[in-house]
């Protein structure tokens, strides 16, 4: 009897200790998936929701920012086009002359940049240092001036552009390119480092 008492107890410590095991693989397994949503920007957690606005605000801020510089070099003749290239397909009519015309321009190129800005979050966070920001910025002005620039923005051919505003665009490309990449990398390793303070 003795003996058999001892069998039941073991049993019954094993059994305790595998329901304990399952239970901490249950609880490690639902933190590694909480903590992958929200590094993918899952709006379950408030700073998953933070990060989510903060990818849209860099992206607005770029947009404004550069495209309004873009509106200054254009105005000192630098460049050959203006922000506004981005509504030429546009009928606006009378009322959207000159000022109107650009201010409209700016805040769309604002609100395209906040779609830039996430496509970037979701192809390049993990890349650092500013290289990746130049490459973005290239391929943006590859894809603007010369895959869509005719078909999207009723642009010339850039050979019909002079020299200056070549090289003015390529320039005010990779800047902005190196902004949105530089930030949105910074948010995304920013995030990583409250998420390692989290698992914790």
């Amino acid at each position: 009897m003795p003996d058999k008492d001892k069998e039941q107890e073991k049993k019954q410590s094993q059994n305790q200790e595998q329901e304990q095991e399952m239970l901490n693989e249950n609880n490690q397994n639902e933190d590694s998936i909480q903590n992958e949503y929200l590094v993918q920007g899952g709006d379950g957690d408030s700073k998953g929701s933070r990060n989510f606005n903060k990818i849209a605000s860099i992206g607005f801020f770029g947009g404004i920012f550069w495209s309004t510089v873009f509106l200054v070099l254009s105005y000192f003749d630098f460049t050959q086009i203006g922000p506004n290239f981005v509504l030429e397909r546009i009928k606006l009519g009378k009322w959207a002359n000159g000022n109107v015309e650009n201010l409209i321009s700016i805040v769309a190129i604002g609100i395209i940049s906040i779609i830039i800005a996430f496509i970037f979050y979701f192809i390049g966070r993990k890349f650092r240092g500013v290289l990746p920001g130049i490459f973005f910025g290239l391929l943006l002005w590859v894809i603007v001036f010369i895959l869509l620039g005719r078909i999207a923005f009723d642009l010339k051919a850039i050979k019909d552009y002079s020299s200056d505003t070549t090289v003015t665009t390529i320039c005010l490309f990779i800047l902005y390119g190196t902004f949105i990449a530089y930030s949105v990398s910074f948010a995304f390793q920013e995030q990583k480092a409250y998420l390692r303070g989290y698992s914790k």
